[in-house]
């Protein structure tokens, strides 16, 4: 049986002589594990979609669950991002990560189309790396049903705008006053958060995929939300990411 897809080639792997394993983020259908047969021959019709990073219309040959690639159409191969070791390093860890989370559906939609617009910001730099990774981290937490609370202090009530001195509690997501803070209250991992910072985490949640990545922050808030989302996310995501030491190597 022939089946279409739309995705984007998040891991490659040499198989035999002249084939490869390709993992493919979908939107509807998640994660899919796909035989590319002969795509490491010159004269492959399927050699440029059969790469990282390369995003394909593809047409599959379905049998006992097992996918094989026939023909692919290209529509992207951000290929730049090879020629910088940042930019490589960024966009191996933004595919792990959503491969890891993408169960398919109008989540897993959101979540290609979110992964999409984060390459070609790196692609074309619209913004730092570091900047990159971090609304990328923060805007797939919110995806996968993890959007922090932002408004108020649970604890006392008062509007967030309001609060001097906000602190983010990193387990269950919400904005609390510093003031609040106390051993009853129980917080385990909790992180300071600078007026710069509150302003870029409403915009992460707010604005159109298309554009979280356009505004700037110092250097030393951008540190402090880096440090901030990664947690946050990975506490979400609850396994190690393999490519985020190699990344952070060269940010």
């Amino acid at each position: 049986m022939q089946h279409k897809v739309k995705g984007i080639v998040v891991r490659e792997a040499v198989k035999g002589e002249n084939d490869k394993l390709l993992t493919v983020l979908t939107g509807e259908e998640g994660v899919l594990t796909v035989r590319a047969p002969g795509v490491r021959k010159l004269s492959a019709s399927n050699l440029r979609s059969a790469q990282l990073f390369a995003y394909s219309d593809l047409l599959l040959y379905v049998k006992n669950g097992f996918y094989t690639l026939q023909e692919s159409i290209l529509r992207e191969d951000f290929y730049a991002l090879r020629e910088d070791v940042t930019d490589f390093a960024l966009g191996c860890y933004l595919c792990e990560l959503a491969s890891a989370v993408s169960v398919g559906g109008e989540e897993g939609n959101e979540i290609l189309r979110l992964l999409l617009n984060a390459l070609y910001a790196a692609e074309k730099k619209i913004a730092p790396p570091k900047l990159i990774k971090t609304a990328f981290e923060f805007r797939l937490a919110a995806l996968i049903g993890y959007e922090p609370e932002l408004s108020e202090c649970p604890l006392c009530g008062k509007p967030a705008e309001q609060i001097q001195n906000r602190m983010f509690e990193l387990t269950d997501g919400y904005l609390f006053c510093a003031s609040c803070d106390s051993p009853e209250e129980g917080f385990t991992r909790r992180a300071p958060v600078s007026p710069a910072c509150f302003a870029a985490m409403k915009h992460l949640l707010a604005s159109p995929v298309n554009k979280i990545f356009l505004f700037r922050l110092e250097e030393s808030a951008l540190a402090e939300l880096s440090a901030l989302t990664e947690e946050y996310l990975l506490l979400r995501v609850e396994r190690k990411m393999k490519t985020l030491d190699f990344l952070k190597k060269n940010l």
